[in-house]
């Protein structure tokens, strides 16, 4: 008996020290970056699942959404980001909007088409497609970026700013329903017919290609538009620049109300709530939680006189969410417990970053053992790789871009 108690004790110092290495949360974000620059030796061709970053370009893979969030990551440890916004700019900026994927620097691409394929090999292929998630995260980093002095000294990250604000309310609102689209509107704003990103292939049983709208694009719209303002506040005040806060901000309290509205995503009531418009989709923590952060971020808009009221109400909304998806050690399911047994669920990385950052924002939720179970988990998932970075989740063990750039930004934004 004696002997299995030392075990234990030995087993929890263990553990103890293995959360004391992690250090703070900005600590473990500086890691994570860290972490994904040394994935990639300087040499010719890199492999696209496993060599996170380009030393020629600065970028961390091809897509928009990652390289936005590791940018605002950067800014958060007062790094310089400037590098990335001008390779992001360079190569996936059309004019309109930014491409989905666009091949640069040294990335091997030949192993899409090989017999040994990249998992979900459709994500690594160039594609022209304009989303509303990845123009509004680009336009959070780049409306942050203006408060990097060393970025802008000739004004060409505030003009290039503009222009993605500009463009994304011209492509991606749409005044006639209220809704931001999940695709530009110049390239038919997203239908049923919409090939899916990661199989290519297009929604099953439907030919007649009817629109659909998602509440995780209103709510990474929501937080673009919340930056957007910053930027509009910091500007010498004239009656131009009045008018299009006004503007912006009437734009996020009318995308705020059809979030909750029963009309509308119905998220004012958890249990009745939509992440779908148009399309038949299972809910996941994923969309529900970007939602909720974008209400929490957006509260001072959304009831500017009763802000104790809004409190309540979003504490009830996050206690019908943890209800919903949060184990009883404090970690995050993907999927509605009641809709799929724990067995065939899964924990991911991004969900749990996610949920981490809303109850760092959510004030009154923050505790001590909330940080500890969320950092003893992300240790779980670093412990099967030398540079400790996160994999998928914890029944993927794949160590990949998306949960780390995801996990930098959200331990210390917003």
């Amino acid at each position: 008996m004696f002997i299995a108690v030392q075990l234990i004790a030995l087993f929890d110092m263990a553990d103890c020290f293995s959360l004391l290495r992690s250090g703070s949360p900005k600590d473990l974000s500086s890691n994570i970056l860290d972490g994904l620059r040394n994935t990639s030796a300087k040499r010719k061709l890199l492999n696209l699942e496993t060599d996170f970053y380009d030393h020629s370009t600065g970028l961390y893979s091809e897509g928009v959404w990652h390289n936005a969030l590791v940018g605002i990551a950067h800014l958060q440890h007062n790094q310089p980001a400037d590098r990335i916004a001008n390779s992001l700019f360079q190569h996936s900026w059309d004019g309109c909007s930014f491409r989905r994927r666009c091949w640069s620097g040294n990335w091997d691409h030949s192993t899409i088409e090989s017999e040994n394929p990249p998992e979900q090999a459709n994500y690594y292929r160039e594609s022209s497609e304009h989303r509303c998630v990845q123009h509004g995260m680009a336009l959070i980093f780049w409306s942050q970026l203006l408060s990097d002095r060393k970025a802008d000294q000739n004004g060409k990250c505030r003009e290039q700013q503009k222009h993605i604000a500009d463009s994304f309310f011209n492509e991606f609102y749409d005044p006639s329903v209220q809704k931001f689209t999940t695709i530009s509107k110049s390239q038919g704003g997203g239908s049923t017919l919409r090939p899916s990103a990661s199989a290519a292939k297009q929604t099953l049983g439907d030919s007649e290609g009817l629109p659909y709208y998602r509440a995780v694009d209103q709510a990474i719209a929501v937080l673009a538009c919340l930056e957007h303002v910053r930027v509009l506040e910091q500007k010498t005040e004239s009656d131009a620049i009045k008018k299009e806060q006004d503007t912006v901000i009437d734009l996020v309290q009318t995308t705020c109300r059809q979030i909750m509205s029963p009309n509308g995503f119905g998220y004012g009531n958890i249990e009745e709530a939509k992440s779908y418009l148009g399309l038949d989709r299972n809910r996941n923590f994923w969309h529900d939680g970007w939602t909720f952060l974008a209400l929490i971020r957006a509260r001072r808009f959304i009831w500017p006189s009763d802000t104790n009221h809004g409190e309540a109400q979003l504490l009830t909304m996050w206690k019908d969410l943890m209800d919903k998806y949060v184990d009883n050690d404090g970690t995050v399911w993907h999927w509605p417990r009641k809709s799929k047994a724990d067995s065939s669920n899964v924990r991911y990385c991004g969900d749990n970053a996610l949920a981490f950052a809303i109850r760092r924002n959510l004030e009154i939720e923050r505790s001590s053992k909330n940080e500890e179970d969320f950092l003893r988990f992300i240790n779980d998932l670093q412990k099967e790789n030398d540079l400790e970075l996160a994999s998928v989740a914890d029944v993927y063990p794949q160590v990949r871009l998306h949960p780390n750039t995801e996990l930098a930004a959200l331990l210390v934004w917003p």
